[in-house]
């Protein structure tokens, strides 16, 4: 869940688990069977992601993406904090984007001037299901590049840390848990794999 801590600027706190197809179908059943009066809505999205060719904000584990739902689109950033925590801490700023560019120069901020130009996009169709206002759990299918995945998601407050701990450990999915990298991460390691000499 995004903690606010200023304008457009929000704290992510969030597990990550990258698991099978089949597992991702069972953790999925195993929720609506915990949260069975709870609807699970579906919506599809885009990451378009940017980045200079030899990937300096991935080199300094930031994320600047354009996310497009439905006619929507919002420029995003996710800078990572780096911590010993056994789930993963992003701060994000957003701001509403009029149309998608092939390039684009940010104006403030430690990364202003330099251009960052559309380097590919990621399609995810997500299932998400809102246990409370403190938790958010995402079950993400990703595309991209010839590419699929499963990610689970679990978004939360601070106020709901332990509470998604015990969730977690529950459900068995610590040893599942993401250390390659995001979304945008595994996108660049293929692209990178994929067009290499």
């Amino acid at each position: 869940m995004l903690q606010k801590v200023g304008n457009n600027v929000g704290l992510e706190t969030e597990y990550k688990f990258l698991v099978s197809k089949e597992k991702f179908e069972r953790i999925m059943d195993r929720i609506r069977m915990k949260y069975p009066e709870l609807e699970i809505k579906e919506r599809l999205q885009i990451n378009y992601y940017y980045d200079t060719d030899d990937h300096y904000l991935l080199d300094r584990h930031t994320t600047l993406r354009a996310r497009q739902i439905g006619d929507d689109i919002r420029l995003e950033m996710k800078e990572a904090v780096i911590s010993s925590k056994d789930y993963s801490e992003a701060v994000e700023t957003s701001r509403k984007l009029e149309r998608l560019t092939g390039d684009i120069t940010l104006e403030k901020g430690k990364f202003a001037w330099i251009p960052f130009s559309l380097q590919g996009s990621l399609v995810t169709r997500r299932y998400s299901i809102r246990p409370s206002d403190s938790l958010s759990i995402d079950f993400d299918i990703n595309y991209y590049l010839g590419k699929c995945d499963y990610e689970i998601e679990m978004e939360f407050t601070e106020k709901a840390q332990k509470a998604t701990s015990i969730l977690v450990e529950k459900l068995g999915l610590m040893k599942y848990k993401n250390t390659i990298g995001g979304k945008a991460r595994r996108f660049f390691m293929w692209k990178s794999e994929i067009f290499k000499d």
